[in-house]
């Protein structure tokens, strides 16, 4: 009997988010790694383990223990075996399988069949698979990965080959046997405690930690109401399963239509150079994961609000908390303002050929003029921001309609909106510290530092200085 659906809070709605989108990307054969972080006993490994009783069902080659797309066909048995025919075919469920930290090397890659070596009547050696090749189109889960990676580095090395490309790899060698390599299809779901020991991921295997496309903060509920609801033992709004599992497939078989605008391609491609992003699996990360977001809203085309969502989780392990805390600012700024990308998002773009002929038939009060008194991260704020006399700052068009664009008084004369003067302080913000000082000596931070994973969402986010103008 399948079990119900734990209940859905604010603190635990980003990994029911992630676990959604990874199980579309895994269903269309893109793995998605996601990594939950939090207190203990705030859910995550409930949530994760709630979806072995509501996976989605596979096309498999009959009875193949390493689940061989019959259209395409992998393992040793049926890779030269030729075209499959119908009856050769069955339905079954995902593949969901838990690693512990109990498990050996052979029974997480394979090791010799020993009652087919032992069998008095036709002896032979033959290989008997392990976890991580029968989880192929699947799942794999761990909990407590940060224990693992200390424990058995031998398992984190398979991990990290299974997890290094799309699809990933692992090589299986016994004695007696010839060894070989297949392919692993398979999302890896990771959940942990930082604050516990042997401490964070990255602190212990920081390869390992980049592997993962999304790492998931998951905060205990901060609603009384919502703990009365678990104490009584209420669930989530439960679909039934078929209408659960028609869903998944309907967006898995979608997601090849969701497009990814050229700007935005640009807009990553800039914020990997020009914010050191250290991994080129973070933009690669970025991109995946805000199509499935625009999927899973029922668009069909990515913008800034979809990069808005998923930043977070994509950059959080990958980058230092003052440069997030920065993209996530220049992110919502431009979710708010309903701001288009544009070439020079983060960073200057080539503006040879035809960009720079149509960039030369528009009026000078429609091109695009990079500011020299901002970092090369913050360039791209400028795509709709000028300078007009005496230096003040013009914000983006807003429609007349917009309550947060100009206002008319009575008098005729305009006075900036909540919106153009929390723009105007976020720029006079990033002129003040990024441009020279009048001293040399460093300013010293006015709170001492803390981790990000302590900072609520809203205060990275969304700074207290700016929640008055930005309130709607």
């Amino acid at each position: 009997m399948a079990k119900p659906l734990p209940l859905r809070h604010k603190g635990n709605e980003s990994l029911f988010l992630a676990v959604e989108m990874s199980l579309i990307s895994t269903l269309a054969g893109i793995p998605l790694h996601i990594h939950a972080e939090g207190l203990r006993g705030t859910g995550k490994t409930t949530v994760m383990r709630w979806v072995r009783h509501r996976v989605p069902k596979i096309r498999r080659i009959l009875g193949c223990p390493y689940h061989c797309l019959p259209e395409s066909p992998h393992c040793p048995v049926h890779r030269d075996a030729g075209p499959i025919p119908g009856d050769m075919v069955e339905e079954v469920p995902m593949p969901f399988v838990e690693i512990g930290h109990g498990a050996k090397l052979g029974t997480v890659l394979g090791s010799i069949d020993l009652e087919r070596l032992t069998d008095p009547g036709r002896p032979q050696a033959s290989l008997m698979p392990g976890a991580i090749p029968m989880a192929n189109r699947g799942i794999i889960f761990i909990d407590e990965v940060n224990r693992l990676a200390e424990t058995a580095p031998e398992i984190t090395d398979v991990l990290l080959s299974v997890m290094g490309t799309k699809p990933g790899c692992v090589k299986i060698e016994e004695v007696g046997l010839r060894p070989f390599e297949i392919d692993v299809c398979a999302s890896v779901w990771a959940a942990s405690n930082p604050d516990e020991d042997p401490g964070p991921l990255e602190d212990i295997r920081r390869q390992l930690a980049d592997r993962f496309d999304l790492v998931v903060p998951v905060q205990r509920p901060g609603d009384p109401a919502v703990v009365e609801r678990i104490l009584a033992g209420e669930t989530g709004c439960d679909l039934s399963e078929d209408s659960f599992l028609k869903d998944l497939l309907l967006k898995a078989s979608s997601l090849k239509d969701v497009v990814v605008p050229r700007p935005i391609l640009k807009y990553l491609a800039n914020l990997y150079v020009y914010r050191n992003v250290e991994s080129l699996r973070a933009v690669e990360a970025m991109e995946l994961s805000s199509r499935l977001a625009a999927l899973v809203a029922g668009k069909t085309e990515v913008s800034f609000d979809e990069l808005a969502l998923v930043a977070p989780l994509v950059l959080r392990h990958r980058v230092e908390p003052l440069a997030l805390s920065e993209i996530l600012k220049d992110l919502e700024m431009r979710k708010a303002a309903g701001v288009r990308p544009v070439r020079d998002a983060l960073g200057p773009a080539d503006t040879t050929g035809a960009d720079e002929a149509e960039s030369s038939k528009k009026p000078e009060s429609e091109q695009v003029h990079p500011r020299d008194d901002m970092g090369d991260g913050l360039k791209g704020f400028t795509q709709a921001v000028g300078t007009g006399s005496g230096g003040a700052m013009d914000t983006p068009k807003i429609s007349a309609g917009d309550p947060q664009g100009q206002r008319q008084t009575l008098d005729g004369k305009t006075r900036p909106g909540r919106l153009q003067r929390a723009l105007q302080r976020y720029m006079a913000a990033v002129r003040g510290r990024l441009g020279p000082r009048s001293s040399a000596v460093p300013a010293s931070p006015p709170q001492p530092a803390r981790r990000l994973s302590s900072l609520p969402w809203e205060e990275v986010v969304t700074p207290p200085e700016w929640q008055d103008d930005l309130r709607w």
